[in-house]
């Protein structure tokens, strides 16, 4: 892994770990994240797994989870699509 994808690994871990906190802050079926990306080829490689206590959750709840998500990853200049973010149970 070169500097820079480790540089961009990093900034992505922590807007994804800001996103994860402030969803656990909101709504109480939620319970963590995790991504995965090739790094050569991101932004379009990048697919975020959020895990829920119980499914399924609103709409709503959906909606801001992916809100959050795509706010997080945009301040560092990485646009997601909601289709690339999945909601499972834990």
């Amino acid at each position: 892994m070169t500097k820079t994808e480790k540089r961009i690994d990093k900034a992505i871990r922590v807007a994804l770990t800001q996103a994860c906190e402030q969803a656990k802050k909101q709504i109480h079926e939620f319970s963590w994240l995790t991504h995965t990306a090739d790094l050569k080829k991101l932004p379009q490689s990048l697919k975020v797994s959020c895990y829920c206590k119980e499914l399924p959750i609103t709409a709503e709840q959906t909606q801001l989870i992916s809100s959050l998500i795509i706010k997080e990853l945009s301040a560092i200049d990485f646009a997601i699509n909601a289709k690339a973010i999945a909601f499972l149970k834990e």
